[in-house]
């Protein structure tokens, strides 16, 4: 059975409630994610520079983690505003998982990508992580 958790002290963090409390309905809303779920492995530091607030998540043995900061050694460490963080849940999925790239949402995290408003370290290596973890975290 797959379960989303918080670690000690993650409690105090809302973005490590947000996106605990996202992954396990979204889980539970979309059952058909969780062989996606399943097949997450490492770390994703997350890092909402204007509120001055991060998480990592650590996934494996069908489970995720939440804590609160930054802990261990990230696979990926995403970096940006509060509202773009939040925009990771609504990137439009295309073909094989990936995100689609003439979705509106998609397209404006290009363009913060670009402007540097946005910044994802770890890639291309962590690129099926990522992909991943949009998939099971999409509230469409």
């Amino acid at each position: 059975m797959a379960s989303v958790e918080l670690a000690p002290g993650a409690s105090d963090n809302g973005l490590a409630i947000m996106m605990a409390t996202m992954m396990s309905q979204n889980l539970e809303d979309h059952p058909e994610r969780l062989a996606t779920f399943e097949r997450l492995g490492g770390r994703v530091a997350i890092v909402a520079e204007d509120a001055d607030v991060a998480l990592t998540m650590a996934f494996g043995d069908r489970r995720a983690i939440v804590y609160d900061g930054i802990v261990g050694i990230p696979d990926v460490t995403v970096r940006g505003s509060w509202e773009l963080i939040a925009d990771l849940s609504r990137m439009e999925n295309g073909p094989f998982g990936l995100p689609d790239p003439k979705g509106e949402v998609n397209r404006t995290m290009a363009r913060a990508l670009r402007e540097g408003r946005l910044r994802i370290y770890g890639l291309p290596a962590g690129l099926p992580l990522l992909a991943r973890l949009g998939t099971v975290l999409s509230i469409d």
